[in-house]
């Protein structure tokens, strides 16, 4: 396997979203306030710190222009040491069909995550 192939398949997805807002010539304060979400919060998700809920991922990629696909992100692949429920979670929103499917999902994932107790 060639050693950028490899680099790709181990970036994370902090560091894959720094480099789409890098590439995109903005600050993670500029690309926080388009997002409307507080820049704090993306320098953690950056960082690996934090993932992103499915609402917070979906205002960065509008705030970048792309959509999951154009952005690179493939699931499967990009590796999440810090919260592979989320990661699985996305995973799950991501396969949705349509809205009626993916708002299932969505609501099934929300019942799960306060039976849990997860925040």
């Amino acid at each position: 396997m060639s050693n950028k192939k490899q680099n790709k398949q181990n970036i994370t997805f902090g560091e894959r979203l720094k480099a789409l807002r890098k590439a995109k010539g903005l600050t993670q304060q500029a690309l926080a306030e388009k997002a409307n979400i507080d820049d704090k919060h993306l320098c953690r998700i950056e960082n690996g710190k934090y993932f992103p809920t499915y609402t917070t991922l979906n205002k960065l990629l509008k705030a970048l222009g792309l959509t999951l696909e154009q952005a690179g992100f493939d699931l499967e692949q990009i590796k999440i040491n810090e919260n592979p429920i989320m990661a699985k979670a996305l995973q799950i929103l991501n396969s949705a069909k349509d809205d009626n499917e993916l708002n299932c999902y969505l609501e099934s994932l929300k019942a799960t995550q306060k039976a849990l107790n997860i925040k």
